[in-house]
Parts: C-alpha cells; sequence; structure tokens
C-alpha cells in the first residue's frame, strides 16, 4: 500500500500533505493495486444492473465501499444489500434511518431501488457554477441532485429537494403570467426560482431540425436583418445551435458581418470562415439577397420560408429513424439546403452512412469527418437506440474512483499519523452532513453520530471523550452548542463550512492534538471540564 510522506505533525505535517496532496496522490493511483482496482472499476461498473451483481464481485464492491469510507463492511454483505435496495423515498427505509450518513450517500448513489444511478457530487464551486450555466431545462437541474440541492439552499427552499414533480411545476411556470403554479403558491421564493432558470419559454420545445422549424414557423418575415435575429433571443440562439456555432453567441459584431456576407463575393467575410457553416447559415437567411431585392424590388425567395414550409407537413409525423428522412423526398432535400450539404455522386447514401453511424465508437464515420457541415446535420437528428437495462450518467464511475482515491489517500495518510486521517477529511464529511438535514440541532447530532467529527469537536472544544459520550445526547447537544457559542460565536453548525471557520476549526484541532500528545490530562482536569460544561471559558485555545 502506498504511504504517503508526512514532514512533520500537526499543523506543520497538515500543511504540508495538503500542499503535496494532488502530486502524492497521482503517484498513489499509479501504485499496481490502485491502478488495477480503479482500472477495473471503471470498465466493469456500466455492465451492473443489481445490487447482487455488485456484492458478487469484490473488486467492484471494494472501490465502491472504499468512495464512502466503508472499507470495513466490505463482508457484510447482508446488511449491504439492505442499504443498497433502501427505498430511499421512504425515510422509514434503513438507508434513510442510519444515523451514519456515509450509508445514505452509498445508497442514493448506486440507487438500486430507483431508475437510474446519481453521481456522487466532486465539483468545486466554479465547477457547480458551470453546471448551472450548462443547464437548459427542468430536468437538466433535477436529474442532477448535487445541483439541485445548491440550487434550493440558495432559495431556502432545501425542504422541497426530494419533491421533483412539484419542483417541475415550479421551474416550467410562466412568472409573468400571474395565474401560474409558482405564482399562485403564495410564496415568493418559489417565484424567484422560476424566473431565475426561465424555463417557461422552452417547455414542450421539441429539440433539433423540429424545435428550430417551430421557432420560426408564422415568423420568417419578422427576420428581415441580422439585428432582428440578435433580438430574438430564442431564435439567435435555436440558430446557433442548429449550425453548432453556440461559442460564438457574445460574437455580435463577427457574426454580423457573416450574416450580411456577399455569398458571391469570395473576399465576403463569410467566404473567408473555415467552417463551411457560416456560410450554410447566411445562405439560410439570405440578409444581403433580401437587402438587394428590396432596393431594387426584386422578388426574394427565401430559404428559411421554404425549409418552414416542408417542416410544417410534417409536424405530426415526426423524423423517428433515417429512412424516414430519405423516404421523404421534399424533406430530404430542405434539410439538406438548411445544413448546404455538398453535391457529390454519392450523397444521399453517404448522408445515410453519416446518420446511421454511432456517436460513441471513436472510428465511426460521424467521428472520422472533418466536414462540420455533416456534424451539425447528425446532431440534428437522434437516432440513438435507448439503452437497455440500467444506466450510469456519465461521469459515473470516475466520480466514484475520484472519490476512492481521496479516501484511500486518507487511510494512507491516517496510518502514518491518525490525526492527519481526520484533518483532511473534515471540509468532506462536513459538507456531508450539512446536505443530509436542514435542522441545526438534527446537525449537531449528525456530529455525534460521525466519529471523526465528533473527535473534531470534542477535542477543539475540549472535552474528554471518554466521559463526554456517556452523557445523556440532550446535555451532549446543550454542551456542543453552548461551546461552540464561546469558541467561535455562533451555535449554527452550517456556519463551520465557512473557509474561515473551517481553517479556524481544523487549525485548533490539529494544534490541541499536538498538544495533548505532549502533555498528558489528570482525572482532576477531566472532572473539571465536565463539571465546567456550557460555562467552560477558553482553555488552551479559548475564543
Amino acid at each position: 500500500m502506498y504511504t504517503p510522506i508526512i514532514l512533520g505533525t500537526g499543523l506543520t505535517g497538515y500543511n504540508y500533505v495538503a500542499r503535496t496532496r494532488d502530486e502524492q496522490q497521482e503517484v498513489m493511483q499509479k501504485s499496481p493495486q490502485v491502478n488495477r482496482d480503479t482500472t477495473y472499476f471503471k470498465e466493469k461498473m456500466q455492465t451492473i444492473q443489481t445490487s447482487d451483481e455488485l456484492l458478487d464481485d469484490r473488486a467492484l464492491l471494494r472501490v465502491a465501499l472504499g468512495a464512502f469510507g466503508l472499507d470495513e463492511d466490505v463482508n457484510n454483505r447482508a446488511f449491504l444489500k439492505k442499504i443498497l435496495d433502501s427505498d430511499l423515498t421512504d425515510r422509514l427505509s434503513l438507508a434513510n434511518r442510519l444515523s451514519d450518513k456515509r450509508y445514505l450517500a452509498f445508497a442514493k448513489a448506486f440507487n438500486f431501488a430507483g431508475e437510474t444511478a446519481q453521481t456522487p457530487d466532486t465539483r468545486t464551486g466554479s465547477e457547480v457554477a458551470q453546471a448551472l450555466a450548462d443547464v437548459e431545462s427542468a430536468d437538466d437541474l433535477l436529474n442532477d441532485p448535487s445541483l439541485l440541492r445548491a440550487t434550493l439552499k440558495n432559495f431556502g427552499l432545501e425542504k422541497d429537494v426530494g419533491n421533483t414533480y412539484f419542483l417541475k411545476q415550479v421551474l416550467e411556470s410562466d412568472v409573468t403570467d400571474e395565474t401560474s403554479f409558482a405564482n399562485r403558491l403564495g410564496d415568493a421564493r418559489y417565484a424567484e426560482l422560476a424566473e431565475a432558470f426561465g424555463f417557461a419559454q422552452k417547455v414542450n420545445r421539441p429539440d433539433g431540425i423540429y424545435g428550430f422549424a417551430e421557432i420560426f414557423e408564422g415568423r420568417v418575415e419578422d427576420f428581415q436583418t441580422a439585428e432582428d435575429l440578435f433580438d430574438d433571443p430564442e431564435a439567435f440562439a435555436a440558430t446557433l445551435s442548429i449550425f453548432g456555432l453556440e461559442d460564438d453567441q457574445y460574437n455580435i459584431d463577427f457574426l454580423t458581418d457573416v450574416l450580411n456576407s456577399d455569398l458571391g463575393d469570395p473576399e465576403s467575410v463569410a467566404n473567408q470562415q473555415d467552417n463551411p457553416n457560416y456560410v450554410a447559415m447566411t445562405k439560410l437567411f439570405g440578409f444581403f439577397d433580401r437587402a438587394e431585392a428590396v432596393a431594387n424590388d426584386w422578388t426574394f425567395d427565401s430559404k428559411l420560408q421554404d425549409y418552414v414550409d416542408v417542416m410544417s407537413t410534417r409536424m405530426d409525423e415526426q423524423i423517428e429513424q433515417p429512412k424516414d428522412l430519405f423516404n421523404d423526398v421534399r424533406l430530404m432535400l430542405a434539410t439538406f439546403n438548411l445544413f448546404d450539404l455538398p453535391s457529390r455522386d454519392d450523397r444521399v447514401s453517404f448522408a445515410s452512412r453519416i446518420l446511421e453511424s454511432d456517436r460513441d465508437v471513436p472510428t465511426s464515420l460521424v467521428n472520422s469527418i472533418t466536414d462540420p457541415r455533416y456534424q451539425a446535420f447528425y446532431n440534428a437528428f437522434d437516432f440513438t437506440e435507448p439503452p437497455q437495462g440500467r444506466v450510469y450518467p456519465e461521469g459515473f464511475a470516475d466520480a466514484i474512483v475520484e472519490n476512492y482515491l481521496d479516501r484511500q489517500f486518507e487511510i494512507a495518510a491516517g496510518e502514518a499519523d491518525p490525526t492527519m486521517r481526520v484533518a483532511l477529511s473534515i471540509e468532506r464529511d462536513l459538507s456531508q452532513l450539512l446536505s443530509n438535514s436542514t435542522a441545526n440541532d438534527s446537525r449537531w447530532y449528525g456530529v455525534m453520530a460521525s466519529k471523526p467529527l465528533r473527535e473534531v469537536f470534542e477535542t477543539v472544544f475540549q472535552l474528554p471523550s471518554d466521559s463526554f459520550g456517556t452523557l445523556d445526547v440532550e446535555r451532549q447537544l446543550e454542551d456542543l452548542k453552548a461551546r461552540a457559542e464561546r469558541f467561535f460565536g455562533t451555535d449554527k453548525l452550517a456556519d463551520f463550512a465557512n473557509d474561515d471557520n473551517l481553517k479556524e476549526l481544523r487549525r485548533r484541532y490539529l494544534v490541541q492534538k499536538e498538544a495533548l500528545n505532549f502533555a498528558p490530562v489528570s482525572s482532576t482536569n477531566v472532572v473539571l471540564s465536565l463539571l465546567s460544561g456550557a460555562s467552560a471559558g477558553g482553555g488552551l485555545l479559548g475564543s
């Protein structure tokens, strides 16, 4: 087993490990046993359909348990099966009843009693912000439990985290309509939540070529200039999306020059771009040709109008497989024109092969073709066969392995210095505890149930662990909150997630543990500490 390098003890040792952790953990990951286990987990996990299959594969189970700090339960099959098969919607199920919330996190991740697994959250604050930016529908948010919890917390609505049907109605409410669901609830926070995401305008909007056509149906003449397109956020976003040009959404000056290009001029901006999708987009709207036609009183033939007209005849009979497209010649040609697919002798058969190729196979035609017009053409359709059996979300195995590596590094560090293992896990353990409960007292009870967190707070608050744990739990709760107020100026456990408080909590724990290692505690001191209770003053690290 890999042994981390720890230079010094206490705060000095921790600072060195924290500073070098990424490099040391990378070395650990490459060690033969760890590399073998994690590689196997990533390759095999996607095939696991039931809790029995996971429990029967010891190598998989070792990583799965290790990711949640449950390594010692590897032989406890009957108990683990009850955990994994718990109905998480039932508050009386075993996983929900256990005070040790690692088991609940374990059950939530694999979720064998539910429809799909749920990727454990390993994201930083900036990554969470990016994930929110990528949310495009209510379902996107509701299907990301950790992101949903973080979002609801910002609006003070954590209690609704499990009520997805209710939240979907809220999120898809049109806040401009006084009779909408969110507005009728009488709690302004729900309307604020709906307004923040603005999903109402996107509800029931089909994707791909149908969604694009529906946006412009009956409105083509509203788009006379590039500025008209920019002034309509929905149409603008749909246009960039259909051509795969989303990265240019803020490059308005450039897009203005592209869309106003004279395609008859080889030196025009659109023609000068390496990506032919700029030309395809410019052809579709024909703003330059339209302006010329208006100036000279000519007839303007709108390619966009032609496309919308063709699509309108197929709205009730959508394309479900490639042959549906190629059996309708008018629709096929309109789609080819939309994406400005190049003329070639095998144009139809080649396009068919593109649509029939598999995006998940690196050597497939769609992944091999370099012409971005075919990429956009492929992306406008969804002919992927629905997966059979249990499906794991993208990144599931990677997230489990990442958690596993974190935990194994902490275990290895703990073998050299037990205090170091606790110090390295404080932030994660505290975050998990806070996410599982919203009531302050319940959170403190969670501290009592967590061996590492109990050690941290008992050490920092100078409470004798041998005697304090024998007190009535209500007395323990009272003392913990009182000393938190005295030492940190707050008895709200959530306040310890604040960066400054968290760093100070860890610092005091490390300094106090190091001091205790060199200062034997007399029985008199133990009795005095217990008797002092909530009125205890600073001690070694008083406030």
